[in-house]
């Protein structure tokens, strides 16, 4: 048998060895874009949004939660908690007021953010109670006071969870204001606040796909378009004086209840098929995949089908 000389021995170990690491080349990950125009720097972008556990502490603060530990937390439920938690710390009663007037030349707007990312009203089968702020890389984060008020709740319902962190004020008028998707919170319970006041950093905690602020408004138990009160684009109020009336806030949710009743939806869970779905709302499987655009008979749990 022929041996091969030294040298062309080692080229071809070397060989060897560089098709190796090229099998085993980690490829990058792909950082998807996202609404708020992050660095693309996977570090620094969830630093920045408060969901690295290993941010510097100015960004990470207050960042642990044994809510993250939980179950799994779906949309319906974060809705319920954190209205519940908005309806608990309103000092009004339901019919203490039938009007508000708001002196807006006293007011803030909650972020210096100018973009909506998302507006107050159906999001395909639920309501979306407030308006998104989004939050660009660089700018300023800094969420405030909309209104003079005290701090009633403090809560973190998960960096992957709900809301995520978010702060809710009493105005001591009927009015409360939530400010979520917090990357930090800089207040307490029992904290009182002037219009303007620092109440954290925005950032993208919770179920959240881009840095956003997400702020609402309620008046005994309802809830207000945020819009309707500021101007967000412009960075201010649309009227010095602006009155907020009950039976009209009433009003215009019957008419998005109304809109939401003509369209009936279902979150799919595990074990459900299309028939049973289709025998639970009285309609074919026919109608129920046309109305889906569904081909086949595959669906998954979490999918949100229409029914009517």
């Amino acid at each position: 048998m022929k041996l091969l000389a030294p040298s062309k021995v080692l080229t071809i170990v070397c060989m060897i060895a560089l098709a190796a690491f090229a099998k085993d080349e980690i490829v990058p990950e792909t950082i998807p874009q996202t609404e708020s125009e992050f660095s693309g720097d996977t570090l620094v972008d969830e630093a920045d949004a408060g969901n690295n556990p290993n941010a510097p502490a100015e960004i990470a603060e207050n960042e642990a939660d044994s809510s993250d530990n939980g179950p799994e937390m779906s949309q319906e439920e974060a809705d319920a908690e954190l209205a519940a938690d908005m309806n608990a710390t309103d000092s009004a009663h339901v019919d203490s007021l039938a009007k508000l007037v708001l002196d807006m030349t006293t007011a803030f707007v909650p972020s210096e953010s100018r973009r909506v990312s998302a507006p107050y009203g159906i999001r395909t089968y639920r309501m979306h109670r407030g308006v998104d702020l989004g939050l660009c890389h660089g700018e300023d984060r800094t969420i405030v006071a909309a209104f003079a008020g005290v701090v009633t709740k403090v809560r973190n319902q998960g960096r992957r969870r709900g809301y995520g962190k978010y702060v809710i004020l009493d105005h001591g008028n009927g009015l409360t204001t939530l400010y979520a998707h917090l990357a930090s919170w800089k207040v307490n319970v029992g904290d009182t606040l002037q219009a303007g006041d620092t109440i954290g950093v925005g950032g993208n905690t919770g179920r959240s796909f881009g840095a956003h602020l997400h702020f609402e408004m309620k008046f005994n138990g309802t809830y207000i378009d945020p819009a309707t009160v500021f101007n967000f684009e412009q960075g201010t109020f649309h009227n010095a004086l602006t009155t907020i009336e009950q039976q009209q806030l009433l009003a215009v949710e019957g008419e998005f209840q109304k809109e939401l009743a003509k369209h009936r939806y279902y979150k799919v869970r595990r074990g459900d098929c299309l028939g049973k779905i289709a025998r639970r709302y009285g309609i074919s499987i026919t109608k129920l995949k046309k109305l889906n655009g569904l081909k086949g008979n595959m669906i998954r749990p979490g999918q949100v089908l229409r029914c009517s």
